[in-house]
């Protein structure tokens, strides 16, 4: 019973799609920004459930020794963000609460991952990683690092410079594997299957905003975006994008001569990563 999304303590916020911000990689249409405004509500769902989990510690009398950590599973559900891993695909919104230090609200422009929260939670509790081999031949070892560190460090200035990503399919028949290292000002990308087009998650299919983008695009109308259809689903074996001067990933650097040294050391850093983790798709480095 009810209206649809109200829940105890909470009422949805609404906000005009005339007033939305649209990110460079959403076509700019009246239907991509209701859109948006709808996850904006979605955000301010998000915002009022984490104030009503703070106050439930308060209640407990714990929330001096609790360590909030937020993270999310993908970026944004809009086009070349959720399964890509282009900037908008690989940024996720994370904080990390320590109750223990007095500066608040710092923006820190380290290079975290998803994998860096097992090994602050770790160093939180003071408890250490346990000792054992997978499939009996390698020491397990945590890829990632404690933020505890550098919580009251604007910018690193060594250990957060670097961070990798990996995609296999979102679902089992939209298999697109990739690869990808990103420092402070490049991100490579390994389209490992790059000869297939590149799928769209069935989720993302259905949303209004991709819907109205094929609808333009087999129309013929302007899809009022920052790529075309052909672009976007075919893509290279390897993207390289300079991301200071170029954030928006327009400019594939692989071939350009010019970028010839970074390509090739950025080639060998995530194919070293590929080894450390065993990769099962570095059978494509000898077996094309």
């Amino acid at each position: 019973g009810g209206e649809h999304g109200i829940i105890p303590d909470w009422t949805p916020a609404h906000y005009d799609p005339a007033d939305v911000l649209v990110p460079y990689h959403v076509p700019d249409t009246p239907v991509a920004r209701q859109d948006l405004a709808n996850q904006y509500t979605s955000i301010s769902r998000l915002d009022q459930g984490i104030g009503l989990m703070i106050k439930e510690l308060d209640a407990a009398g714990i929330t001096e020794d609790t360590l909030i950590m937020m993270i999310s599973d993908n970026g944004i559900p809009f086009p070349a963000a959720k399964t890509n891993l282009y900037e908008r695909g690989m940024g996720e919104p994370m904080f990390v609460h320590n109750p223990k230090l007095q500066q608040k609200g710092l923006h820190s422009k380290a290079l975290v991952s998803s994998v860096d929260m097992v090994p602050t939670a770790l160093h939180w509790a003071g408890a250490a990683y346990p000792n054992y081999t997978i499939w009996g031949k390698k020491d397990a070892e945590l890829q990632g690092k404690s933020l505890l560190p550098i919580l009251e460090v604007e910018e690193p200035t060594e250990g957060f410079d670097t961070v990798y990503a990996s995609h296999q399919m979102h679902e089992v028949t939209m298999y697109y594997p990739m690869r990808v290292i990103r420092n402070k000002s490049y991100r490579l990308i390994l389209n490992i299957a790059y000869r297939l087009e590149y799928p769209i998650a069935g989720d993302l299919y259905g949303s209004p905003t991709y819907q109205d983008l094929l609808q333009r695009n087999a129309s013929g109308q302007s899809l009022h975006w920052y790529k075309t259809i052909d672009q976007y689903f075919n893509r290279p074996k390897w993207e390289l994008f300079n991301l200071d001067s170029d954030p928006m990933e327009l400019t594939n650097l692989a071939s350009d001569p010019a970028h010839a040294q970074i390509l090739s050391s950025m080639k060998a850093q995530l194919k070293s990563w590929q080894q450390e983790t065993n990769d099962p798709w570095l059978i494509k480095y000898t077996h094309e």
